[in-house]
């Protein structure tokens, strides 16, 4: 059998059977080539906050995976009426427009000075005058605009998808949206920006953020250090979309802010823990936001391009806002350090099979979301 009708049986099996992916998924090559055709090249993926987009000329440069290896460079930029989206190269002769993220009146080519406005359409190029089009005609620049790439907003992130056809999101995500919106996470604060590389397959990494089952124990001296949260942890059935649980705190911190009313009762002091299918996880509280975007370099490599945010009113009732992002900073720091030999052993333990997949727990639920996503978008 092979690991694709492997995947083809898991993809039919209810919760109580459930058990991990067929390791080879998490090694081939061939299954990562049918992810990056399958999923990568038709699902939606984060790829900015629009809080880092607040004014007209904010541009941010994102490379996303494609079929065959490699990658496939896009710019996302607010332009007077929207932000949108383009490939990140020159129409004349393929130069990288932009780097990095920043603001621009124009978009302009470093190689032979095309210019472009935020839409996208072309506004001219030096030296043209002479020059004509493949029918002869003079050179026009209004018979040219960089490619445009699909975007969607949610919540306060900017979501791309490189199918034209593909179904929209918003739709997709209603039933995420009824949880999250009360945040108001779009309104939460930017106050760290990272991009990491782990040595571990990409699968393994979103599974582990969505796992609920390991933080008792990997996580003990981090999340677990008032107290084991298990009992507090609530599980729920997700879709082939998303994913969610929540941790309802009886003594945690919650809502600091007493001026702040965006939540009621006991969500002032919850937690969620979610994904958006392929790579976008989130931890919401009603404090700050760490949230990952995260993407494949190859079946032992992860890109994980990670922010963390805090909540406005949080910043302003702190006695010392500096001391409250340190803290939280040095909290994600630990969580990364004691969930990075996790992953990475997870992940060599795949290329020799010395183990049976043995039963999940109530508290891998959303892994098993997650992987049943997965192998229906590679058993179509």
């Amino acid at each position: 059998m092979s690991v694709f009708d492997e995947l083809r049986a898991h993809a039919s099996l209810p919760f109580e059977q459930a058990r991990m992916l067929p390791l080879e998924a998490y090694a081939s090559a061939e299954v990562l080539d049918a992810e990056l055709a399958t999923v990568f090249a038709r699902d939606w993926q984060c790829v900015a906050r629009t809080a880092d987009l607040g004014d007209v000329g904010d541009y941010v440069c994102v490379d996303l995976p494609v079929t065959g290896g490699g990658v496939r460079p896009i710019v996302v930029i607010r332009g007077e009426d929207s932000i949108r989206a383009f490939d990140n190269v020159c129409i004349h002769r393929g130069a990288q427009l932009l780097t990095g993220c920043g603001n621009e009146t124009r978009i302009t080519c470093p190689y032979h000075a095309w210019v472009y406005r935020h839409d996208g359409s072309l506004v001219g190029g030096p030296y043209m005058a002479e020059s004509t089009e493949v029918d002869g005609s003079p050179f026009s620049p209004d018979r040219h605009r960089l490619p445009e790439v699909r975007v969607e907003l949610w919540n306060g992130f900017v979501f791309v998808n490189l199918d034209p056809d593909a179904e929209a999101l918003g739709p997709r995500l209603a039933g995420l949206d009824d949880i999250v919106s009360r945040f108001d996470m779009g309104s939460y604060v930017t106050v760290r920006d990272e991009v990491d590389v782990w040595p571990t397959n990409w699968k393994l990494l979103v599974e582990n953020f969505m796992d609920a089952y390991h933080v008792f124990k990997v996580h003990k001296e981090s999340f677990g250090a008032n107290g084991d949260s298990t009992g507090a942890t609530e599980m729920y059935p997700g879709t082939l979309d998303w994913a969610h649980h929540r941790v309802v705190e009886a003594d945690g911190p919650g809502l600091t802010a007493d001026l702040d009313d965006r939540l009621d009762g006991e969500w002032r002091r919850t937690i969620v823990l979610a994904a958006v299918f392929p790579g976008f996880v989130i931890q919401l509280q009603p404090d700050w936001l760490w949230f990952l975007r995260i993407t494949p370099i190859g079946t032992d490599r992860v890109r994980i391009a990670w922010q963390v945010a805090v909540a406005p009113a949080t910043l302003v009732a702190a006695d010392d806002p500096d001391d409250l992002v340190a803290g939280i900073n040095a909290l994600v720091d630990q969580v990364n350090s004691e969930d990075h030999p996790i992953v990475a052993g997870i992940r060599r333990s795949v290329d020799r099979p010395q183990f049976d997949r043995a039963p999940l727990s109530y508290l891998e639920r959303n892994v098993y979301d997650f992987d049943r996503y997965l192998a229906t978008r590679l058993s179509r």
